[in-house]
Parts: structure tokens; sequence; C-alpha cells
């Protein structure tokens, strides 16, 4: 069954991880996505060895892996005449020119949104930048790390007094392609609509930024920092994170206290806390936080997770364990929904792969190809654009092509 963009043509220049990102998801829908690729390819094809780690299973490389399925690759030289020649036409077939460049790089290699337009007047030229298109920052370069630190994300996270928290890598860029193939989406509605193209412009800080907005509401709104929490001092101690007796950590999540709080006494059998004037309301029990929540661990602290967990689903409480990313990757909820799903991979044979934040009942998402070899299908795309074998082989002859 074909994706809800089965037909949509999409180039990309893209590198790392922001904009092969947002490749991937628009190919998860059904997009014939291209890369083109320098003859030194792009980077994230060696970027375990550049960090230090094992490339993967039978040489393939699980961070290139990851964000390059369901795309072809061309592998041409856009610093020559012929090279550009064949990148020019292969943009006239396109509906979605995808980059992650520097917003200058475009401008200086003559592919920029202005030169693109004028060719394709139907096309979506998207660029997923570090900062934005304006502003005295659009033109410095960034990375995921940058993106992470100036949108605020590592001040949300950790405990208040502690140091910027660590994050693991990948996520802003995760968002940032993301926001890209979410954007790229609108425009070719928009597009159907007015027959028109246009550019769509997203970045590392504003996705990162649209993901805190409840956080960054305050000091725009207040003019107040969001404080950062600190675990043993939670306002709303039935609203928190506790350990086990088996070292597993889990959430209580009431956002509705008193409702919930006779609940809550019930599942600690500790039936005495519900009217005990130091805890017998929202106010009491913020008040006495400290107490509470010492009370509570100590008791949490007496069984393991999976006989609190027995004991919540009988009382009602609103639950759930804090999970390692292995245990996310297998967990039943993540396989039912498809954000989780098997492929069989030709080289690494069947494997399990991070699927789909969405479901369409009539155009599912899928993944139809792997991610490409180096300039895999550089020939098959050269002959779907008119060129023949003796031109195919006059640009290899030329080194426009490998």
């Amino acid at each position: 069954m074909a994706g809800p963009l089965d037909g949509v043509r999409v180039v990309e220049i893209t590198m790392f991880q922001q904009g092969p990102v947002c490749g991937t998801k628009l190919g998860d829908m059904g997009a014939d996505v291209i890369k083109v690729e320098p003859p030194t390819g792009d980077p994230a094809r060696g970027f375990m060895r550049i960090i230090g780690t094992q490339v993967g299973l039978k040489g393939r490389n699980y961070y290139f892996e990851n964000q390059n399925r369901n795309k072809r690759s061309i592998v041409m030289n856009l610093r020559k005449e012929k090279g550009m020649e064949a990148f020019l036409k292969l943009i006239d077939t396109a509906d979605v020119f995808m980059n992650n460049m520097s917003i200058e790089a475009p401008q200086r290699m003559g592919i920029g949104p202005e030169a693109l337009l004028a060719r394709n007047p139907r096309l979506i030229y998207a660029q997923a930048s570090g900062w934005g298109r304006k502003g005295p920052d659009a033109n410095e370069l960034s990375f995921d790390y940058t993106g992470i630190g100036r949108s605020g994300l590592m001040m949300s996270c950790g405990e208040r007094g502690t140091p910027p928290a660590q994050i693991l890598p990948g996520l802003g860029d995760e968002l940032g392609g993301m926001v890209c193939a979410w954007a790229v989406c609108a425009a070719l509605y928009a597009r159907e609509k007015t027959g028109k193209g246009q550019v769509v412009d997203t970045s590392l800080m504003g996705s990162l930024m649209c993901m805190e907005s409840l956080i960054l509401a305050a000091p725009a709104i207040l003019g107040q920092e969001f404080p950062r929490e600190i675990r043993a001092e939670a306002g709303n101690p039935i609203y928190n994170h506790y350990r086990a007796k088996d070292d597993k950590w889990f959430i209580i999540a009431h956002l509705q206290p008193d409702r919930y709080w006779p609940n809550v006494c019930r599942a600690l059998g500790m039936p005495e806390l519900e009217n005990d004037p130091r805890f017998n309301s929202i106010e009491a029990r913020g008040e006495n936080r400290k107490e509470l929540i010492a009370i509570i661990d100590e008791k949490f602290a007496t069984k393991t997770r999976d006989e609190w967990f027995g004991i919540f689903k009988k009382e009602g409480l609103i639950y759930t364990p804090i999970q390692t990313s292995t245990e996310v990757i297998n967990d039943p909820q993540s396989l039912a929904n498809n954000y989780v799903v098997w492929f069989d991979h030709p080289v690494l044979g069947r494997t399990k792969m991070v699927g789909f934040p969405w479901d369409f009942s009539e155009t599912p998402a899928s993944i139809r190809r792997e991610p490409p070899e180096f300039g895999q299908h550089t020939e098959e795309i050269l002959l779907e654009l008119g060129y023949t074998w003796d031109d195919i082989t006059h640009l290899k002859d030329e080194e426009i092509i490998p």
C-alpha cells in the first residue's frame, strides 16, 4: 500500500543528521528520496570511526543506517559544469529540494532558493539550518550539541543547582529533521491550492524552542524562569518519580492530586495519611513536601516495581516505568504501534529499527529499502533523467560521477 507522499520526489543534499532525518521521514511516508552526495560522500558514513566507536555489524554504520533508509544515492561532482548540469536536470523533476547546509553555502554553489525556484517555480525549497535564515548568527555553523545548549534544553533538564545537564547526542537533530519534514508537508499542501512553490526555513534552535514552549512561556509571559525541579522537593509529591526495592524507577503522575490522594494512600497501605493535617490538601502537601516524599520513598523501597504496579493498577493510579533505551525498543507498546518495526535488511538480516511516530489507516508508512550504498543508484537515476549509457561513460571518464 502506498504512503501518503507516494509520487513526491525529494532531492536532498544533506549530511550527518538533521537533514538526513528529514529526508528519511519523507521517505517513510512514501516519497522518492534521492540523496545527492559529493565524491567524498556524506561524512556520516564514517561517523562511528570519528567518535571512536565500532562501525557496526558487517561493516555497516548504525548512525548512517538510522537516518538514510528509503533513499536512493547518486554521486556527482557539482564543482564541474556537467555535474551541475545533471543536478539541475534532477531539480527539474523534483517536488522538494532539501538541504542542511549553512545558509550561505547553497548561494555560493549557485543553488540558492532564487536560482532553483526560478528554474522550477513549483519547487519546495527546504533548508534546515542551525539558527534560521535571519539574525546576527544566521550564517554561523552548528551541530546538534550547539542547538541543545543555546535553546535552553540543557538548563531545562537535571536538578536545580546542578551544572547544565548532559543530553545524549542526536535529540536536537532528530527533532529538527521532524519539524522540517512537517513543514515540507504543509508547503506541499499549500502548493496544491496555489500552484506555487516556496522556501521552507527551519532550524535546530527553532525546533528545540518549539519543543520547550511551555518552559519558555514563563520568561516570555511572566518575566520569570520556570525553576528546575528537585525530585526530593517536588511541589506535588504524587506527580514525581520514585525508586522501588529492586532499584527500578517509576513515575506516578497525578495532576488532580486531591482526586487521587485517597487512592495513593490506599496503594501505599497508609490510609492514615489521607486526613493527616500535614498532607490533607494540595497546599498542605506542598508545604510539607520534603517530609511526605521521604515517607513515600521509604515505603516504595519495600516492594519491587512490578509488585507496586499490581497495586497501582488495582487502585486506579496513573503510573509508568522509567525505561532504559533497550527496554523502550522491546516495549510491547512500541512494537504494537510500529514505533519500533522489524525490517528484513539485505545485509544485516532481520533487525529492529525505530519506526514511525504517526499512523495512517489508508496510506501507511513503511520501510521499503535499506540505506543506500555510496552512489548505489547513480546510473539508475541518470537513465531516468534521459542520459544514455554512452553519456554515463563520458561522465565517468570526466570524473563527474564515480
